[in-house]
């Protein structure tokens, strides 16, 4: 999982080149000379905070401590659990803003879905409740057929393609995406208690990723909460057993 703050980071913009940022999640960072914030360049950390972690027998919390730059600072946590008795896995989380200045920043998880390490390619979908529209060229490997997206060819070793899509309302309830491959007779479901604020599509040949974001926004002095829930289950009558 990873947060953005106008697909950068907080207090990114204001930093000077050499100076500290705030990466949830991560810690401090050290601002290059790049003007533009990107995911994929390596920053140096300053300060983690200070981190901890508890677990049980089917679960464990972890959960950082940060006081940041320019009045950001906050207590993040996260539970990953296991459903006893059930084929489900929820992420529970909670951010409380212990600084000054207001966190307003999206969250999402890039969900790398692997099934039997087969390729992404025919035979995988990934279906939403609502009528999809891509803003992106999914490059003729992929395209989206009402509420799913459905593959044209097997992706080969070094080819991928991604799209912003749209079309979810303002509702939990779109909230709800379900990857299967009828090969493999399996699928996963994702559903979340927050709408989505925006959705992505990334695909690489060994691995399907619909990435929906989540808005957060938490004045000085409070805390939000949000849960992710991952059911799996087998499709009948689909692939061995």
């Amino acid at each position: 999982e990873e947060f953005r703050t106008n697909n950068s980071a907080l207090g990114y913009d204001e930093a000077v080149p050499g100076g500290p940022f705030v990466k949830i999640g991560v810690g401090v960072l050290r601002k290059g000379s790049e003007p533009r914030y990107a995911f994929t360049i390596p920053f140096e950390i300053l300060d983690t905070g200070r981190w901890s972690a508890r677990r049980r027998g089917d679960r464990v919390e972890f959960t950082q401590t940060l006081k940041g730059p320019a009045g950001y600072a906050y207590v993040y946590s996260k539970r990953v659990m296991l459903v006893r008795g059930r084929p489900e896995l929820v992420l529970e989380h909670r951010l409380r803003n212990t600084g000054s200045r207001t966190i307003e920043t999206t969250v999402y998880n890039h969900n790398f879905f692997v099934l039997d390490n087969l390729p992404s390619g025919p035979g995988f979908t990934v279906r939403f409740p609502f009528e999809l529209k891509a803003a992106g060229d999914l490059r003729g490997l992929a395209e989206v057929r009402g509420n799913q997206i459905v593959y044209l060819k097997e992706l080969a070793e070094g080819q991928s393609a991604g799209a912003s899509l749209t079309g979810f309302g303002a509702d939990a309830k779109d909230y709800d995406i379900r990857f299967e491959n009828r090969a493999a007779g399996a699928g996963a479901r994702v559903t979340a208690d927050r709408p989505i604020d925006s959705l992505y599509f990334w695909t690489a040949r060994t691995t399907v990723c619909p990435e929906p974001y989540i808005r957060l926004r938490i004045e000085p002095g409070r805390e939000t909460s949000w849960r992710i829930r991952y059911e799996f289950y087998t499709l009948p009558g689909a692939g061995p057993n």
